[in-house]
């Protein structure tokens, strides 16, 4: 069996028993290739526990500057060509990608996940996308890159869709039902400014009393005076999310910047429509269900009347939706590489 080299921005934690990350993509993408290669991880370290648990049949290095020999020492053990799967673009990832780069005769693979430029200008401005610039054209320049859209790379690349859909969220689909004239909107992922999380607290409070909206994640800190809205920690069983899902009328996604949310479709899977903003209208791509609207609250509120006026219908077009699954996302990864 080969040894297959993962780069991950991904803060591991370890207990002496098990190692634990804080991404759910990473936690199915390292168990799957467990299985597949002799798997050497290279992450950050994280003092606290995190909530996906790892399968213990690789080697994980921590890169603290104590363990920063052992792992030269390691790599130089292994003189064979290295392939090398770099989990995005970050200066973490980059400074590793460099040191294999230099000192080693390795195959690269680039997987982008997300829109660096435009998380950098949303997050330190347009003055600092000059980082992310260098180091993508660096790393895309040695790498076979694989993107989840399109439009984040504009040369030959691999396009593949994430996903951690499974046979568990196509079962038991209950009808989207607005009770008592509520209207429930739940929103799921990090709480940060490219998140849009914050733009979506201030339109919110310019709605209706009849309307609520659930935040569920984790990030910066919330400020919530308003009793309707609700916050739930980040929730690791799935089949607590699934329930959540199932609880609410519309998923809400109000990112400035996203390549491919795999919320979205969460959402849809249990059958419930998706508004997002212009911004991101992109990744709409062939999926039914999903309503983009200027980033206001007038227009807001008219596609979710919209939405409650015709639900019978929009739960007809959910039907015809064929979502990617984490299977054979997997797969087609596994077979890139190979």
């Amino acid at each position: 069996m080969k040894y297959l080299y993962i780069l991950a921005n991904e803060r591991i934690y370890y207990d002496k028993r098990n190692f634990f990350c804080e991404n759910k993509d990473i936690q199915s993408i390292v168990n799957y290739f467990s299985h597949k290669y002799k798997l050497i991880v290279i992450s950050r370290y994280s003092n606290s526990i995190k909530p996906f648990i790892l399968k213990k049949n690789y080697k994980v290095f921590n890169l603290r500057l104590i363990y920063f020999f052992n792992f030269l020492k390691f790599i130089l053990s292994d003189i064979k060509k290295k392939k090398v799967l770099v989990i995005s673009i970050t200066p973490f990832n980059f400074l590793i990608f460099l040191i294999f780069k230099i000192f080693f005769d390795c195959k690269f693979y680039l997987y982008l996940r997300s829109n660096g430029y435009e998380e950098y200008e949303s997050i330190l401005g347009k003055k600092y996308i000059w980082i992310y610039d260098f180091m993508f054209k660096y790393m895309t320049k040695y790498s076979q890159v694989i993107s989840c859209h399109k439009r984040l790379y504009n040369k030959k690349c691999h396009i593949l869709y994430p996903s951690e859909l499974n046979l568990t969220w196509q079962k038991k689909i209950k009808k989207n039902y607005f009770k008592n004239n509520m209207i429930n909107i739940l929103y799921v992922g990090r709480f940060k400014i490219e998140k849009g999380v914050y733009s979506l607290l201030n339109i919110f409070s310019k709605l209706p009393k009849n309307i609520r909206l659930t935040l569920v994640g984790n990030g910066d800190p919330i400020k919530n005076a308003d009793d309707r809205i609700r916050l739930i920690d980040f929730v690791q069983s799935e089949k607590e999310l699934i329930k959540i899902y199932d609880s609410a009328n519309i998923l809400i996604l109000p990112s400035y910047t996203e390549a491919h949310p795999k919320v979205i479709d969460e959402s849809l899977s249990r059958m419930r429509p998706v508004i997002i903003f212009n911004d991101i209208k992109y990744v709409i791509q062939e999926r039914y269900g999903v309503f983009s609207v200027d980033r206001n609250h007038d227009e807001l509120i008219k596609i979710i009347n919209y939405i409650k006026k015709n639900n019978e219908l929009i739960f007809t077009q959910l039907k015809k939706n064929k979502l990617p699954e984490r299977k054979y996302f997997l797969k087609k990864l596994f077979r890139i590489i190979k």
